[in-house]
């Protein structure tokens, strides 16, 4: 009997002190690295950017998006933007028309994101020599000033395939945006931080996203599943290219306010990422092999390595397992290596908070955790058992962006 929970709690105490030892790694470098240069005022920016936007009955928060992207510090010029309204029966295309931007009305086809952006990519014509990038903004994100400059930059330096730094626009609006403001901080600033001062890839996370026009002419947009960000993440790394993550190029999405709001949009995020995995680490780690690589292998770890949340709901697990045999000689050495772990991983989940612009305000959302974790923890269940990866549907937003 304690065999039976003995070995599942050993196993799961190896993967979390592997997995923890590696985000404290990029955690690291991440802190020591030292931030891009200021932008030199004298330079004339160049690079032309197609901005796509794609929008399902977006018209609470697509005006406050405009506004952020007309108030970016680069030529208006070099910019231009195009909203995709698609299916939309509210008033999005008439706000897209009175704030003075491009917007293509698709009626038809596959509904989703990816089909989305493919069919726009196909009506402005994939060879079109007016863009030499191409960048994704979701319909409720507002944009910092100095995101195209950003992107430029890198492009400038080689980089193709970017992603930019995804925060929230509304952090503190309630206790669980308090919880995902420092999960969005750990995961942009100590993971994709760290995994880029590394030379390893970020994932694509569906806005804020760019590519140069070698990219959009090479491979069009060929994700069409609901987790169209990891499916073209794991593609384009199958192929050879490399993914940089953009810590100046910020982008603010906003966050759901609870729970409940956020449950189908994160089973929909859960679901399209177990599905990636099934099709693409296998092939990832193939390749790794073959080519005797650490950027694809790294790749297939990212897809497959539980969230946060989840290594946080697994140490507990492997707690209750250790209490249980804490009195049997055998096993009782796995009480303190539980321990162990939990306390790295709060250590590490404070860090995430002393990185937020305000780390007092963060721990509020403490107080939410003893739900969160279980919440979350089902939701990945749910999305690794195949449910909702079949149909994309927008997260409901009642407010605009602050």
């Amino acid at each position: 009997m304690n065999a039976i929970v003995g070995l599942p709690t050993l196993l799961i105490l190896i993967s979390l002190t592997l997995l923890g030892l590696y985000q404290w790694l990029l955690a690291a470098i991440a802190i020591a690295r030292r931030e891009h240069p200021p932008v030199d005022p004298n330079s004339l920016p160049t690079t032309r950017f197609l901005v796509l936007m794609p929008a399902h009955n977006e018209e609470v928060c697509l005006k406050s998006t405009l506004t952020s992207l007309r108030s970016t510090r680069y030529p208006k010029q070099l910019a231009r933007v195009v909203v995709i309204a698609d299916r939309c029966t509210d008033g999005t295309i008439g706000i897209a028309k009175e704030m003075g931007v491009e917007c293509l009305d698709r009626t038809t086809g596959q509904p989703g994101k990816g089909p989305a952006i493919a069919w726009a990519l196909d009506q402005i014509g994939q060879n079109d020599p007016t863009f030499d990038a191409l960048v994704i903004v979701d319909a409720d994100t507002i944009v910092d000033s100095e995101i195209f400059v950003a992107f430029g930059r890198e492009l400038a330096a080689g980089h193709h395939v970017q992603q930019g730094y995804c925060y929230i626009s509304n952090p503190w609006q309630s206790t669980f945006t308090r919880i995902i403001a420092v999960t969005s901080v750990m995961r942009n600033k100590l993971f994709y931080g760290g995994k880029n001062g590394a030379g390893l890839p970020t994932m694509l996370a569906g806005t804020g996203m760019c590519f140069s026009k070698r990219i959009v002419d090479q491979y069009g947009w060929t994700a069409f599943s609901v987790g169209e960000d990891w499916e073209f993440s794991a593609a384009l790394v199958l192929a050879g290219e490399r993914i940089s993550f953009n810590p100046a190029a910020r982008v603010f999405q906003l966050e759901s306010t609870g729970m409940r709001q956020a449950s189908r949009q994160r089973l929909r995020w859960a679901g399209g990422r177990h599905a990636v995995v099934g099709e693409s680490v296998s092939k990832l780690i193939k390749k790794g092999l073959k080519d005797c690589s650490l950027y694809p292998l790294d790749a297939a770890l990212t897809l497959v390595a539980p969230n946060y949340s989840s290594q946080a709901s697994l140490g507990l697990i492997a707690l209750i397992g250790a209490w249980f045999l804490r009195s049997d000689v055998v096993w009782a050495w796995l009480m303190p290596w539980s321990l162990g772990v939990l306390a790295s991983l709060g250590v590490y989940f404070l860090l995430g908070v002393a990185y937020t612009e305000s780390p007092l305000k963060a721990l509020i959302g403490v107080v939410l955790i003893p739900f969160f974790l279980p919440w979350r923890l089902v939701i990945e269940i749910f999305g690794l058992l195949g449910f909702g990866r079949k149909v994309w549907f927008r997260t409901s937003r009642t407010t605009t962006p602050p």
